[in-house]
């Protein structure tokens, strides 16, 4: 019995698409990679057009890797987005495993039908948006932004620049993001805390809070890194009171949801002088309006949602997408699980 595969939907930032609006990015030295987990296996890579339109595979898979809308209408006007009644087309009896290309889940959790895993891509981006991070914060220490001004206005002036060592980062969420955010810090010599729902320790963290103590952990912090799920607990928890918290001048990341942090609050902080910057790559509204504060905002840095671009995005999809396979071939427990209950 041949093991049936579709993969649909372009994930975010991923470099070698060869048709970004028909989500079709596999080389094919890749789809090697996930042809090869087993004897017969039948791949498909279809065009998001034509599942949004109502085709549907030439096979019922078993297994797809999407990226997709699902219950979220705001994702379908980005590139190759699978769109809800393309993703329809490919639920069937015999489907075992969704692999979302995204890390977040939370828009696909209460669509699944039953006896159907959802995977997320936790894990995949890590490097890279921890890489961004802190090449955030060594600019904003290193005065870079001024450093290039003065270039070009030719202007030979030096710069009051800081050394990180010494300094705290409170990290909310403890998973591969912030733990590889935090673990590149301290080489740096940046003393860590993360912030999980339990206090439980994790390693890359000199200590851990749990939530119930993330003010107590700001009132330390000379960065805040958000990294967390979004979900009940962590909505908007990120308001005016937490980055008062902060110690004076302050610096903050959000790198996960934009609704974990209150965006009025943050450009207050920010146009006050509270805040002495702030790297924001995911917003409420994606695209952020031109209109919005933020963009005008004393030492923000406002990203586009790409602070994981990297060239080596779609391997490590592929092969966690191919590890999943042999998982599901050899009947064990597949990596990356997302817990419905809990949306992570």
């Amino acid at each position: 019995m041949s093991l049936n595969v579709v993969v649909a939907g372009l994930p975010k930032a991923v470099q070698n698409a060869a048709d970004p609006d028909d989500g079709i990015w596999l080389t094919a030295e890749q789809r090697l990679r996930i042809t090869g987990v087993a004897e017969d296996v039948w791949l498909e890579h279809i065009p998001v057009s034509e599942l949004n339109a109502g085709a549907s595979p030439q096979r019922p898979p078993h297994a797809i890797m999407v990226e997709t809308s699902g219950s979220k209408k705001e994702i379908e006007i980005e590139q190759g987005i699978l769109t809800m009644p393309g993703l329809e087309q490919l639920f069937n009896p015999d489907l075992k495993l969704l692999q979302s290309m995204s890390a977040g889940a939370e828009h696909l959790v209460g669509i699944m039908p039953e006896g159907v895993v959802l995977a997320n891509a936790s894990g995949v981006a890590a490097n890279a948006i921890a890489e961004t991070v802190i090449a955030a914060i060594l600019a904003q220490a290193k005065m870079l932004r001024e450093r290039w001004e003065n270039q070009a206005a030719r202007a030979w002036t030096e710069l009051p620049a800081r050394e990180l060592d010494g300094s705290t980062m409170t990290v909310l969420g403890t998973g591969s993001i912030g733990s590889r955010t935090a673990v590149i810090a301290q080489v740096l010599g940046i003393r860590t805390i993360g912030i999980n729902r339990r206090g439980n320790a994790v390693p890359g963290f000199d200590e851990t809070f749990p939530t119930s103590g993330l003010h107590e952990a700001l009132s330390r912090s000379d960065y805040l890194v958000i990294a967390a799920p979004l979900t009940s607990e962590t909505r908007g928890l990120v308001d005016a009171e937490a980055l008062a918290a902060m110690k004076p001048g302050g610096w903050i990341a959000n790198v996960a949801r934009g609704a974990i942090h209150d965006a009025d609050a943050l450009v207050d902080a920010l146009e006050q002088g509270r805040l002495s910057g702030a790297l924001i790559d995911c917003h409420s509204t994606e695209p952020l309006p031109a209109d919005d504060p933020l963009w005008k905002a004393p030492g923000a840095q406002v990203l586009p949602h790409d602070s994981h671009a990297s060239q080596l995005l779609g391997d490590r999809q592929v092969d966690l997408f191919a590890d999943n396979l042999r998982r599901l071939v050899d009947g064990r427990e597949f990596r990356n699980v997302v817990d419905l209950s809990r949306g992570y």
